[in-house]
């Protein structure tokens, strides 16, 4: 990911992929709703490390977030599960 602020524009859309409740992230993530909230609302006031948090966990769930190129800018996709490699 290009910077911080991509990775959080980045994170309710990953979310909305992996068809998570905010509070289903939350859990997952061991924060409160509301840092969720906060994250997906720009950030502000959320710790570098609680976002790097949310962000493993998203990934841990299966979202893979791709860097800007010289095609396109930074973008989430979803892993293939291994079943159907």
């Amino acid at each position: 990911m290009d910077s911080l602020s991509d990775t959080i524009r980045m994170m309710r859309v990953a979310r909305a992929m992996l068809e998570l409740s905010q509070e289903q992230l939350a859990e997952r993530a061991g924060v409160g709703r509301q840092t969720i909230v906060r994250i997906e609302a720009g950030g502000r006031g959320v710790a570098f490390d609680v976002v790097a948090k949310v962000r493993t966990t998203l990934e841990k769930a299966g979202v893979v977030f791709l860097p800007s190129t010289a095609e396109h800018g930074p973008a989430i996709a979803l892993r293939k599960s291994k079943s159907t490699e």
